[in-house]
């Protein structure tokens, strides 16, 4: 039976000295504070949004009650001149 032996990769050496290596963290620091700054200006414009919404919501409850009462009215309104209309149609002949 044949073996086959384990390939061994060593890992690259960087040819990163000391002060190239700390100007790298530093690169690095300043895309966290980014990222850092970029998310928590996402969160206050959700939480605005959130505001909105919820502002939005309350204005469409009172309209939907709004429209309840007017679709009503004009339902009774409609049903009152429909047998007005046939109670006088049927008194003129």
């Amino acid at each position: 039976m044949h073996q086959t032996q384990p390939i061994l990769i060593e890992p690259e050496k960087s040819a990163m000295n000391e002060p190239e290596y700390f100007r790298a963290i530093g690169r690095l620091e300043a895309q966290v504070q980014a990222l850092t700054t970029a998310v928590s200006e996402l969160k206050t414009k959700l939480d605005g949004m959130d505001t909105r919404l919820i502002d939005l919501d309350r204005l469409a409850s009172r309209w939907k009650g709004g429209f309840a009462v007017v679709l009503m009215l004009g339902a009774l309104a409609g049903f009152i001149l429909d047998n007005a209309l046939r109670w006088l149609s049927a008194r003129g002949s």
